[in-house]
């Protein structure tokens, strides 16, 4: 059976952990946390809290400087973010995390405040918090390691709703000897909320099983997701191989017009990486059969939203610094005052 590569692989997810001395402070103490392997499929939008107006302005100021082309300052981007996330704004946060742990911005402690920023994701019940505090416990960032706490992270933030813990909790329980039914639950769940990765590793887990109508189906929604992997096995499916090449065999009739389009689509999502590219228009495009082929310009709706889209205002020297003011940071890096001296 294929699956892709994830982090690490770890096997029994309703593994309990006893409470800790050196518990966090937004620890799973007390809370109480599922042993059994059951699973109800929850949407994360549902335990999403309201955004500030405010913080929304100076988070999409900092997204647009983060994905417009050419150099890019990644330090004013996390100021930015910085300033959003203190005001509750759970994306300027993940975006934040994204830019520390990746290395583009700097701080006088990346993990530290890496890890803080899960905590505050935590608190306010935002499913991403426990995910992502489950990928520091696994690895040992920030944190001591502690894989049975990670488990516990990863499974909450699964039943609360992160696609990306339902896949990475669901691809991890597919092998045959774990518990591949609840697996494919926690996966159908994320492929609802438009997780193309999870639509990809459960077409690859349909083909495997030789149900290739369901594979197909699969892998056309992780294309609409903005899944390039999804693109490139129907580009290839739609090529008639023979059943001895079980990566790329669907049973699907030769159609070069089709196999030709998911390649132009693959070069899109590719071109776009970073950008999240979506393909809401998929159908319009390449329907799978036996709908027909309908005619295409060779344009995507989401590249005209973008093109169309209006610049978000750059938010004043003043609203930066009475924002900051107000939570104690530094207004040119975002940092707590005390961190920026140091």
């Amino acid at each position: 059976m294929r699956y892709p590569v994830l982090v690490s692989l770890f096997v029994v997810l309703a593994s309990g952990c006893s409470n800790r001395d050196d518990a966090l402070p937004w620890d799973l103490v007390s809370e109480n946390i599922r042993a059994d392997l059951a699973f109800t499929c929850t949407h994360e939008a549902d335990h999403l809290p309201s955004l500030d107006p405010v913080a929304d302005q100076i988070f999409k100021y900092g997204r647009h400087l983060e994905k417009k082309s050419g150099p890019k300052d990644f330090n004013n981007i996390a100021r930015y973010y910085r300033i959003a996330a203190a005001y509750g704004h759970y994306k300027a946060n993940n975006n934040l995390q994204g830019l520390l742990t990746d290395g583009s911005a700097s701080s006088p402690d990346t993990p530290g405040e890496a890890v803080d920023l899960a905590g505050q994701l935590i608190k306010a019940g935002v499913p991403g918090g426990y995910y992502d505090m489950g990928h520091y416990l696994e690895d040992g960032y920030g944190v001591g390691q502690d894989a049975d706490r990670a488990r516990r992270y990863f499974r909450k933030a699964a039943d609360l709703g992160s696609p990306e813990a339902q896949y990475y909790v669901g691809y991890l329980l597919l092998p045959s000897d774990k518990a591949p039914d609840i697996a494919r639950q926690m996966i159908l769940c994320a492929i609802d909320q438009g997780y193309g990765k999870a639509a990809s590793t459960q077409g690859m887990d349909r083909q495997d099983h030789n149900l290739f109508p369901e594979a197909v189906e699969a892998f056309q929604k992780g294309v609409e997701a903005g899944d390039s992997q999804s693109a490139s096995l129907l580009e290839d499916g739609f090529k008639a191989p023979p059943p001895t090449q079980i990566v790329n065999y669907m049973a699907l009739p030769a159609d070069p017009e089709r196999s030709r389009r998911y390649r132009l689509i693959w070069e899109f999502l590719t071109d776009n990486d970073g950008r999240n590219p979506k393909l809401p228009d998929i159908d319009r495009i390449v329907p799978l059969p036996p709908t027909k082929l309908p005619p295409w310009d060779g344009t995507f709706q989401w590249q005209k939203e973008q093109d169309a889209a209006v610049p978000p205002q750059k938010p004043s020297d003043q609203l930066i610094e009475r924002l900051a003011k107000a939570k104690n940071l530094d207004p040119a890096t975002g940092l707590p005052l005390s961190a920026s001296k140091t």
